[in-house]
């Protein structure tokens, strides 16, 4: 007989539960509003260091000065898009459908199948069915580590320290004396990101059903930033250097114990409030033999602060084509799906391959390539391929607790070198 699936409570108890989730979801809400956040717009913060320019005078009186913006800056002008590219790969909780129930004639009552707990990361089609309540929480940790294959940790830029323009506007003496020199830019960066959700999902029908899920997010960015002027020949005059703030006047070292040789800067900011929000519905199609079909559509409400890196800028709707099948204690599963977002926050192909398999009752073991490709976007952050595993436990009742582990397979976007998340979830 086929699989059905059963409520675990009354309609007058689903209805409390409903409100319940209002509640933690208007609360979470609340949360992320009153909390702190940086002083200065996030996304702005590397883009104004040194004050947005890099001053040099080639003149001891500074009466001849030419700026220029640094090189990092331009780097991390795509760093709002990378974000949004990266926090992708923290797939919106849905409704896995954890629990099955078939009507066995013998015992005369509804009994629990043996099948798995379901996948951490990807959809499988199966619906929750109707009249059945999940709500659940999950928290992702990622510490950054690179950015477009770079270590985040020891970012190193060069461009030549005159711009064509000015130095053609100096004596010829001069355009031989700098026409070499070169304009160095050092950040050591840490950048993390704490990302929480708190979902609901309910059956409609046996073949539908609909979640609401709330981001609330912290993030921290910390940096140090060094530019120095090199003169690879040794053939420039003494008198050249930094004219602006943060200038090294009484440094150490071969080159910032020169005067205005270099010039540093700093900072440390950090955001926390309220994401963005997720509207999600789900139709199981179709069943055949060897695989069963769902629809997926996520719509997302920019609620989070884009200029804080908190959330999207624009809204985002996501169509995904799901497929999977139980074959005994296994469950494959594939999931092809497209981010249709603005130019800012750059739309993307997103693709998840992969099994989770029952090892007891009690357990799931689960692993996942994940892949995202950006539409172009300067030619960079184009591909980004995860792999991951993890695993679900059922303690007692309809409860569930997961964790899985992300690794990354290429060095493309902004990355770290794990991604951790942690979920619960509880069906009614």
């Amino acid at each position: 007989m086929p699989f059905v699936t059963v409520a675990g409570s009354s309609r007058a108890t689903a209805r409390r539960w409903r409100c319940r989730v209002r509640a933690v979801v208007v609360a979470a809400a609340l949360f992320g509003a009153a909390a702190p956040s940086s002083a200065t717009d996030l996304v702005d913060v590397i883009p104004n260091l040194f004050g947005g320019s890099l001053g040099t005078t080639i003149s001891q009186n500074g009466a001849s000065r030419a700026t220029q913006e640094p090189e990092l800056a331009r780097r991390f002008r795509d760093l709002p898009a990378a974000l949004a590219a990266a926090r992708s790969q923290v797939p919106v909780p849905s409704a896995t459908g954890a629990f099955r129930f078939a009507w066995d004639g013998e015992l005369d009552t509804f009994v629990r199948s043996e099948q798995s707990l379901g996948p951490n990361l990807a959809e499988r089609a199966p619906t929750l069915g109707k009249g059945v309540l999940t709500i659940g929480f999950s928290y992702t940790h990622s510490d950054f580590d690179s950015f477009e294959g770079d270590d985040l940790g020891s970012l190193r830029f060069e461009q030549p320290a005159l711009s064509p323009t000015f130095l053609n506007s100096q004596p010829e003496a001069d355009q031989i004396a700098f026409g070499d020199d070169i304009l160095q830019t050092q950040l050591d960066l840490s950048f993390r990101l704490d990302l929480f959700y708190v979902n609901a999902a309910y059956g409609i029908t046996d073949d539908i059903d609909v979640s609401i899920a709330l981001a609330v997010n912290h993030i921290s960015m910390k940096g140090r930033a060094l530019a120095q002027t090199l003169d690879p020949l040794g053939n420039g005059a003494t008198v050249f250097g930094f004219d602006q703030p943060g200038v090294i006047t009484t440094g150490v070292g071969p080159i910032c114990g020169r005067p205005f040789r270099c010039v540093t800067d700093s900072f440390d900011e950090s955001a926390t409030g309220t994401g963005d929000i997720f509207l999600r519905g789900k139709w199981n199609f179709a069943n055949t033999r060897w695989a069963d079909f769902a629809a997926v559509g996520i719509f997302t409400i920019p609620t989070g602060n884009g200029d804080d890196l908190l959330g999207f800028n624009d809204p985002t709707f996501t169509p995904w084509l799901i497929a999977s099948k139980s074959f005994g204690p296994v469950s494959p599963h594939v999931n092809l799906g497209y981010a249709f977002r603005s130019g800012e926050d750059v739309s993307q192909l997103q693709w998840i391959v992969g099994a989770d398999a029952r090892a007891t009752s009690w357990l799931t073991l689960a692993a996942d390539f994940l892949g995202y490709h950006d539409d172009k976007r300067d030619d960079s952050n184009d591909d980004v391929i995860q792999s991951a595993v993890g695993f679900k436990l059922n303690p007692f009742d309809q409860f569930v607790i997961g964790a899985s582990f992300q690794f990354p397979l290429n060095r493309d976007g902004l990355r770290a070198d794990v991604v951790y998340t942690g979920q619960i979830e509880y069906t009614f």
